[in-house]
């Protein structure tokens, strides 16, 4: 089950971050630049934090690897 949330919150958060790179597109062309600069920072600050989580997420997983790992014998 908490699978299945997770994978309808990537899908959202995937398709939000499509719509932002859009828009700022859209709106730097059309010649707003104050607004695409401000979807292009709401973007980059989603994708930072994906980012850092998912390095915290890797560090978790290889300590406990290396844990489980050495606790072994």
């Amino acid at each position: 089950m908490e699978e299945k949330k997770r994978g309808k919150r990537q899908l959202i958060i995937i398709g939000i971050m499509i719509f932002l790179m859009v828009a700022s597109f859209v709106a730097m062309f059309q010649g707003y630049y104050r607004t695409a600069f401000v979807f292009f920072g709401i973007l980059v600050a989603i994708m930072s934090f994906i980012g850092t989580r998912a390095s915290i997420d890797n560090r978790v997983y290889l300590h406990t690897k290396n844990y489980k790992n050495n606790n072994r014998w």
